[in-house]
């Protein structure tokens, strides 16, 4: 193996360097009221007579993708919310045209997500209703580079972690892998997750 060593004297040719393939992750505290808790409570009251499959999560259930479309004062807030942080991530338009999915996940005790990606989209989140006082059911954010943990440390296969409270909201590419640590508090965790697609104008 070669050793690469700066040639003498004074450098007449100056290199560059350029990220390549950087990873945008949004993040917004947005303000709690009573139209959020109305929100937390018709998710709960609903559950009762949902009858969807909550697919790929365990102790938690997920409501229908028709959450983002109920007529209440919290879910319009949060769609404009849901807007701004898609435009952020992709760097699209103003004038950009957005299909946005959503269902709410209810998370009891010990509840917990699989590390997955979502594919059909360009744009995933979350905002988060309700959440225990104490550090439980954080989001978990995978390396997308997986040629790195062949040559990196072993803290390159550590996730980066979002400790989630009322009122965050995260988005990022939805091709990131990412997790929902368990849930180990009594608390119930409530939190909408979305899917966004974006068509240029």
């Amino acid at each position: 193996m070669s050793t690469l060593a700066a040639p003498p004297g004074p450098w007449h040719v100056r290199g560059a360097t350029q990220q390549m393939w950087p990873t945008r992750i949004y993040q917004r505290t947005t303000p709690t009221s009573p139209d959020t808790d109305t929100l937390a409570q018709q998710i709960l009251d609903r559950e009762q007579a949902d009858t969807s499959l909550s697919l790929g999560v365990e102790g938690a259930r997920k409501s229908a993708p028709d959450i983002l479309t109920w007529d209440l004062p919290a879910i319009a807030a949060l769609n404009g919310w849901i807007r701004d942080a898609a435009l952020a991530v992709t760097d699209a338009g103003p004038n950009t045209t957005l299909t946005v999915a959503g269902w709410a996940v209810h998370y009891g005790q010990g509840g917990f997500h699989e590390v997955h990606a979502h594919h059909d989209s360009a744009v995933s989140g979350v905002y988060y209703l309700q959440t225990s006082a104490r550090a439980s059911g954080a989001l978990e954010l995978f390396d997308p580079r997986p040629a790195r943990l062949a040559t990196a440390s072993c803290d390159a296969a550590e996730p980066r972690t979002v400790h989630p409270h009322a009122g965050l909201l995260i988005a990022f590419p939805s091709w990131l892998r990412h997790a929902v640590a368990p849930h180990t508090d009594g608390t119930p965790r409530l939190c909408i997750a979305f899917n966004v697609t974006a068509e240029a104008p």
